[in-house]
């Protein structure tokens, strides 16, 4: 039985040879097979959505359909695609994604010359045709395998980094296995050249194995990624990127409103580089790092362990150029002079970092010993503070413009947990070391449900012997 839909919902049998002039056309998901009978009948579709369905092959008669906009086979089991689908000139939209038979496109697919989704993610393609760069008008490539291509067959073993340089419609693009890229030249920089449309950019790297990357492979990336190229760039994941030392220079993104990094193990340091948008002093520049990201997800880091915003020399620096300002007035800056110092800046700089940031959920950092100082003083607007399963991390202060909520969980190196100023601390949760608490008086009231918690906790942990210590801190 299958369901034809145009406006109302039509069950129909599949039997007869009678031309039937339907525009969409779905299954009610137990759809066995299609003939080239069934396709006869149904010349003049627009939307073909075999999606959920038991479908396993494709007739070659699926050619004839020459006025099919939108091909959903999602979540099927078919293990091939007819050659004959290059005939679909008209066709904008090509949904392959969860189809876990198959593994290779038709030669055909770059004739699809009209196409402006194509959907792989979750597919284990491998094997494609060379030239996804005569798709111009593409401005959705959801799973884009990297491999290295040759000039020598039409078929290759993934597609290779290059050929993105043709797709400057792009507004979205996902690309898997990338540690498979090419090594770094001259002509990889534009790679990304001309993208001024996308938006999204998912970075996805092979799921974790036993095998080590060689050095060739851990340079391949970040120096891969151009980030001066994406101007309009608004939602960008790192994923399980495990050869990446160090990460781009994020920071420079105009418009990145969302960035997540997950399973990037190799990284044990994150510094000034991740900022990446000054020259020189920082002090001296009125360039803003992350002007507009609103949320920020670090996950999955076991090797992490230090995070900072600037060179441990100009953060001295900086706080001396405060303390004199604060002590001194003019007359510390006059005293610097006649030391030949370079003059400090009155004030540190202000708003220069993550003014827009609202979120930051840090998961899975085991070896994170501390938050970056001037995090608290730069995020003006954070509203919602996760921290789990960071069992380094032993202190987490100096928050003044955190007005939402703030969850502290899974930290069982902490011995000594203070919070005042956070009328929104509602989770405080599985502090096994905790041996005491200080609260400030604006957190009395509020603080009940969760300080009881703790106490019984603890109890539970250590018994009579050692009760958790909560005092007033004034």
């Amino acid at each position: 039985m299958l369901v034809v839909r145009e406006k109302d919902t039509v069950v129909i049998p599949c039997t007869g040879k009678e031309e039937i002039k339907l525009r969409t056309f779905t299954t009610d998901h137990k759809l066995q097979g299609v003939d080239n009978t069934f396709f006869m009948r149904l010349t003049y579709l627009r939307v073909l959505d075999l999606s959920d369905s038991l479908v396993q092959t494709i007739p070659d008669y699926i050619g004839n359909l020459i006025y099919l906009r939108l091909f959903d086979l999602d979540v099927t089991n078919i293990s091939c695609l007819p050659e004959s689908i290059g005939s679909l000139q008209n066709l904008l939209m090509l949904n392959l994604k969860r189809c876990k038979y198959l593994h290779s496109l038709p030669l055909a697919t770059t004739q699809l010359c009209n196409l402006r989704r194509l959907g792989l993610a979750g597919t284990p393609i491998n094997q494609v045709p060379k030239g996804i760069g005569r798709l111009k008008f593409l401005n959705d490539l959801d799973g884009f395998p990297i491999g290295g291509g040759s000039d020598n067959t039409k078929m290759q073993d993934g597609w290779n980094s290059q050929e993105l340089a043709h797709l400057s419609q792009l507004r979205r693009l996902d690309l898997n296995k990338l540690e498979r890229a090419t090594p770094w030249s001259s002509t990889d920089a534009l790679l990304l050249t001309d993208k001024k449309h996308l938006k999204k950019l998912n970075l996805c790297c092979t799921k974790p194995t036993d095998e080590e990357y060689s050095e060739k492979g851990i340079s391949n990336f970040p120096t891969w990624l151009s980030t001066s190229q994406l101007s309009s760039l608004t939602y960008l994941r790192l994923i399980d990127c495990k050869s990446c030392v160090h990460l781009p220079p994020i920071g420079q993104l105009p418009n990145l409103k969302y960035l997540k990094i997950n399973g990037a193990s190799a990284i044990t340091k994150i510094g000034p580089e991740f900022v990446g948008c000054w020259e020189g002093n920082l002090r001296s520049t009125e360039a803003v790092a992350f002007p507009k990201l609103e949320v920020l997800v670090i996950e999955d880091m076991p090797n992490w362990e230090e995070w900072s915003f600037v060179e441990e020399e100009e953060e001295v620096q900086e706080e001396e150029a405060s303390a004199a300002a604060k002590e001194g007035g003019e007359d510390g800056i006059a005293a610097s002079k006649q030391k030949g110092e370079e003059a400090p800046s009155p004030t540190p700089r202000s708003s220069w970092l993550l003014p827009c940031l609202t979120r930051l959920d840090l998961v899975g950092c085991p070896k994170l010993r501390a938050l970056p100082p001037r995090l608290g003083q730069q995020a003006t607007n954070l509203k919602v503070l996760l921290i789990r399963e960071a069992e380094c991390l032993k202190t987490v202060e100096d928050l003044p413009f955190l007005s939402g909520r703030l969850m502290i969980s899974n930290l069982p190196q902490v011995r000594e947990l203070r919070a005042g100023g956070c009328p929104n601390l509602r989770c405080v949760e599985e502090l096994g070391g905790l041996e005491q608490l200080r609260l400030y008086k604006d957190m009395q009231d509020i603080s009940s449900p969760w300080v009881s918690m703790l106490q019984e906790q603890h109890h539970q942990l250590n018994g009579d012997e050692h009760v958790l210590e909560v005092n007033e801190w004034l």
